[in-house]
């Protein structure tokens, strides 16, 4: 597995333009075959009671605050921890693996020898039921490509996840990758995805509470084209202010769906239950409903945005005030500018006229 891993990143690491990966991965099992091998004599060696002994270059073999160093004192009698009989094909038994991976994840690396785990591969294998000669964990480092746009950044994710994706279906284990930075661009690799749903739920949703409420397709109809066009508006307001479609953004065109409804829905009804033409009605609804719109939505609403203005936090300047205050002004002209418009061309039939008109009906029959 390690050996198909480090080669897989190997070969990835030759087109970084498309993989992302600057270089060979470093192997914790690799170092780890080398620093046991009979040839690299300083690194994995032994006391005669057989426990670890460090290079020749370190404490209590040497202590370089009391002198140069030298091959006498209490390690002259360390002897490699392997010869060659002793391991098959160069490899260790899982008795031999399971004695000394502990030895090298605490050696510490020197110039004797450099090939020591301590602080390279400290945290690179969990340890937990290794006794019987599988690893459960382990990572292999390697480095992205400079990266210093957000592009780049959600890109080398989505390439990253994509290899890993590859080499865990052929592998048949589970194989992710991490690094720092991919908590904060995780969002953004189905945030258009995330966006829509979300977006198509919420507007389902009033359009199913319109129509219990209503009792008219029609109406409801148009009144989800008016949120409709709200949403769309505020997203090229977006554009135009370089706001970003974010986790906070794709909240606040959530909110703005039920925010919007205000300024329509009130309009919708009066016009349902006015009498006379779609022109007539348009212009009651209008007269009876558009001041209160206008100042218990609009102005109420208005005056609580236009207090994060003053607020030091960019955060809220961006996604609160300059997104609320679209939301605001698009729904105003929406609610009380194009909607009546609407109404008086498409509107819906008066709800008023037809109850009225079944007792003449009644009586004509009669």
């Amino acid at each position: 597995m390690s050996c198909f891993m480090t080669l897989q990143i190997s070969r990835a690491s030759l087109v970084p333009k498309s993989s992302y990966i600057a270089k060979p991965a470093a192997s914790w099992l690799d170092d780890f075959l080398v620093w046991i091998s009979p040839e690299a004599f300083s690194c994995c060696r032994k006391f005669v009671n057989g426990s670890y002994c460090p290079p020749d270059d370190q404490p209590p073999c040497c202590f370089p605050d009391e002198g140069p160093c030298g091959l006498g004192g209490v390690c002259k009698d360390c002897t490699t921890c392997f010869r060659h009989s002793d391991l098959v094909n160069d490899r260790p038994t899982t008795a031999q693996f399971r004695e000394k991976l502990p030895w090298f994840l605490d050696a510490l690396p020197s110039a004797d020898c450099a090939k020591g785990g301590h602080g390279a591969y400290t945290n690179s294998v969990d340890l937990n039921g290794f006794q019987s000669g599988v690893i459960q964990a382990s990572e292999f480092r390697t480095y992205h490509t400079p990266v210093n746009r957000q592009g780049d950044y959600v890109n080398a994710l989505r390439a990253a996840r994509d290899f890993c994706s590859r080499i865990s279906a052929s592998l048949k284990m589970d194989i992710f990758p991490y690094s720092v930075f991919y908590i904060f661009f995780e969002q953004y690799l189905d945030i258009w995805k995330i966006a829509l749903i979300n977006l198509a739920v919420a507007l389902g949703a009033v359009f199913v509470v319109c129509l219990i409420i209503t009792s008219s397709l029609w109406s409801s109809a148009i009144i989800l084209l008016v949120l409709v066009m709200i949403v769309l508006d505020i997203m090229g307001v977006m554009a135009i202010l370089g706001i970003q479609l974010n986790a906070v953004s794709v909240v606040n065109l959530v909110m703005s769906i039920g925010i919007a409804v205000e300024f329509c829905v009130h309009i919708a009804h009066a016009f349902m239950v006015s009498t006379g033409d779609r022109s007539q009605r348009a212009k009651i609804a209008l007269c009876t409903m558009g001041a209160s719109v206008f100042s218990g939505i609009t102005l109420t609403k208005l005056v609580g945005v236009l207090v994060l203005c003053f607020a030091t936090s960019e955060i809220f300047v961006v996604y609160y005030f300059q997104m609320y205050l679209a939301l605001v002004i698009i729904g105003f002209l929406h609610g009380l500018v194009f909607l009546p418009v609407l109404l008086s061309l498409f509107g819906p039939p008066s709800r008023y006229s037809v109850v009225k008109g079944q007792p003449e009906d009644a009586s004509s029959s009669s």
